[in-house]
């Protein structure tokens, strides 16, 4: 909740009674401060990096080792949210999503024969750039029993604008009440094939 403001009219915005509103709100924003001190320290995205490492303990969170600061406060401040919905096709788009990969499509038992194959396609920057992230987070939030592969894509936008345009279409079918006739003459079709087979011998005790 934000602290309002003080208003006073303008014959009265000066003097000892604006003094007065001034010290008023410089006192509630300390009691402000001081009530919202322990949410501060508990919260992982703001709290001191000592308290983080503390809850990523409790959390069974191990510290990357390529990752940063804010990745790692992400991780902790996400971990109960990851750990309960780790391994359905949403759980993972909203975690990768929770950690800056913006783009990523599951497939789903795409071979009859292997079907405890779980594709993950994503962009070919991220997982370029994040793929030890990635990597990190299905061997902890992943399912045991399926395994995973990467499917690199390409995503294009399409931008579509509405335009006004109008169209007339016709059918028109004509037919002939004559009857036509066609004859075919009919005529004997010959044909001669001949086959020549040659053969060379070399005379026994003949010149070569």
């Amino acid at each position: 909740m934000k602290m309002p403001e003080i208003h006073f009219k303008y014959w009265m915005g000066r003097g000892e009674l604006a003094k007065c509103a001034r010290a008023l709100r410089h006192y509630w924003g300390h009691v402000e401060a001081a009530l919202t001190l322990p949410l501060e320290k508990h919260d992982p995205l703001t709290a001191p990096i000592a308290l983080v490492r503390l809850q990523a303990w409790g959390c069974g969170i191990d510290p990357l080792e390529r990752e940063d600061e804010q990745i790692f406060r992400l991780r902790v401040a996400y971990a109960f949210e990851f750990a309960r919905h780790g391994g359905e096709t949403a759980g993972f788009k909203t975690m990768f999503a929770r950690l800056g990969i913006d783009w990523v499509d599951i497939h789903e038992r795409e071979d009859a024969e292997q079907w405890d194959v779980i594709t993950i396609e994503t962009r070919d920057a991220d997982l370029a750039s994040k793929n030890w992230l990635m990597n990190a987070m299905i061997r902890q939030y992943g399912r045991t029993c399926r395994r995973y592969q990467f499917n690199v894509t390409y995503p294009a936008t399409l931008c579509l604008r509405g335009a006004l345009f109008g169209h007339r279409a016709g059918i028109e079918i004509a037919t002939a009440e004559d009857a036509t006739t066609v004859a075919v003459r009919q005529r004997r079709v010959e044909h001669h094939q001949q086959l020549f087979i040659a053969t060379l011998s070399r005379p026994q005790g003949g010149e070569q």
